[in-house]
């Protein structure tokens, strides 16, 4: 009897394993259902969030290249600027340069006495209290 009785016993054992093995099996899959249920509209917002902000970062490079862009421009045009005022200059001072030296050729004593002038002037000036 003993033995019919640890047969017993064990087929008990082995029918209570396997149900308490299904109920972990089924309490697990809900589990893992419930969760992931739960992932999804968080890794839903996740990916909306994300794609709003490369919308937003791809907008603000925009920005910028379009501010460099104008920027890049004014720099142009003032450089552009600067060297044609530069250009008008030379030109004025080549000019103004030749105009001295005929005049210094046609008027040498007048020239001497004009020079002489300026400079009294421009030593007057450095040396007053």
């Amino acid at each position: 009897m003993d033995q019919q009785q640890g047969e017993a016993f064990m087929s008990d054992a082995d029918t209570k394993v396997e149900e308490i093995a299904d109920d972990l099996t089924t309490k697990t899959q809900e589990t893992i259902k419930d969760n992931v249920g739960h992932a999804k509209p968080v890794l839903r917002d996740l990916r909306e969030s994300a794609g709003a902000a490369l919308d937003k970062a791809a907008d603000l490079a925009q920005k910028a290249s379009a501010a460099g862009v104008q920027a890049l421009d004014a720099v142009q045009g003032g450089a552009r600027g600067a060297s044609q005022a530069a250009t008008a200059i030379y030109q004025q001072g080549a000019r103004t340069s030749g105009s001295v030296a005929r005049y210094t050729a046609e008027q040498p004593l007048t020239a001497l006495l004009v020079a002489a002038a300026i400079g009294y002037g421009i030593a007057y000036l450095i040396h007053r209290p």
